[in-house]
């Protein structure tokens, strides 16, 4: 069986946040760093996202472009990605535009979060709910899982607690870091891996694998060291 691989595809201010303090304040679409993701998600079997991160967007990234589209036809993908949002309680809003993109959906979530919810019933004629654990995620659970179902890459758009959770289980193969040139500040503001953090002495270590500028903008490659 082959190993899936996981890339970690993310946006950050120059001072390292990946929003502003409040995540849905408006700000303007760079045009290169969307084709960029757009083209990390479409080598893409399965996207992860966490629950935060789609309850401030609304929608999961899809593909547009006619060239990425034709080539995940020739590699015998489906159009669009599956979009797994990862929501321990299941606290998800059925008004969320997510939940009517015309995309297969799947929710990884824990057995305390199928029981608490209200909307389970008619969470599940929406999406796959998958029960991976009582109160936390097994991990481990669900990469035999995705592998079983013939995943065998998986883009992660954040947000940084679920990145934090993928670091501290030692799922992460690459990543893509995207530097925008602003700063955001602010204390509250999201960074890209959050949860309990790591002393130096136990903090993954990353090797440049490649860099590229596009006018003031950074997109650089990392490869996890294991």
């Amino acid at each position: 069986m082959l190993a899936i691989q996981t890339t970690v595809v993310l946006a950050m201010t120059a001072d390292g946040k990946i929003s502003a303090v409040d995540p849905k304040a408006p700000r303007d679409a760079d045009p290169d760093d969307q084709a960029h993701v757009e083209y990390q998600v479409s080598l893409a079997d399965l996207v992860l996202v966490g629950a935060g991160t789609i309850r401030a967007e609304g929608v999961t990234f899809t593909i547009r472009n006619p060239e990425l589209l034709a080539a995940r036809e020739v590699r015998g993908q489906s159009p669009q990605p599956i979009t797994c949002v990862v929501s321990g309680s299941l606290n998800l809003s059925l008004d969320l535009p997510f939940l009517s993109q015309d995309i297969e959906r799947w929710i990884f979530t824990t057995r305390t979060g199928l029981e608490r919810s209200f909307d389970t019933k008619t969470l599940q004629k929406l999406a796959e709910l998958i029960d991976l654990g009582d109160t936390d995620l097994d991990w481990d659970r669900a990469y035999s899982l995705m592998a079983d179902r013939d995943i065998h890459k998986i883009v992660v758009l954040g947000g940084g607690s679920l990145t934090a959770a993928l670091v501290k289980a030692g799922r992460i193969d690459d990543w893509w870091l995207t530097i925008w040139p602003v700063i955001f500040g602010g204390k509250h503001a999201p960074s890209p891996v959050e949860g309990e953090g790591f002393l130096p002495s136990a903090a993954p270590h990353l090797q440049l694998v490649e860099t590229r500028q596009i006018g003031s903008e950074l997109f650089l490659h990392y490869r996890t060291l294991k």
